[in-house]
């Protein structure tokens, strides 16, 4: 019989969007890798827009990656990949949804109806 012990991390919705996040620090920069600078601030203002939506009581689908999905819910993400609290939008994917960075959004759209 075989024995082992296994760690599992599992990342959980923290709370609100913390606008005082440093959204900047994706940003690509000559010392290290990160994300094209326009795909960070295109993120961070669908976020805003996404935000208000649902505050409004809206129903929203987003655009990541260039696919279509429902979104569930907004707010500051401790999972992979980055293990720390960092803006999030949760989607419809799969069985059981999925969380995408701020950053993954492209495009925000009300749900008619």
């Amino acid at each position: 019989m075989k024995t082992r012990m296994v760690e599992q991390r599992e990342g959980e919705l923290l709370g609100p969007v913390d606008w005082s996040y440093d959204f900047d620090q994706h940003k690509w920069s000559d010392s290290r890798g990160g994300i094209n600078p326009e795909i960070v601030d295109r993120g961070r203002n669908a976020l805003i827009d996404l935000e208000y939506k649902i505050k409004q009581g809206k129903v929203c689908t987003v655009v990541c990656y260039g696919s279509r999905h429902r979104v569930i819910s907004i707010g500051m993400y401790d999972g992979w990949p980055f293990w720390k609290p960092t803006p999030s939008v949760y989607i419809e994917f799969g069985l059981n949804g999925e969380w995408q960075p701020f950053y993954s959004i492209s495009n925000v759209e009300e749900i008619n109806g």
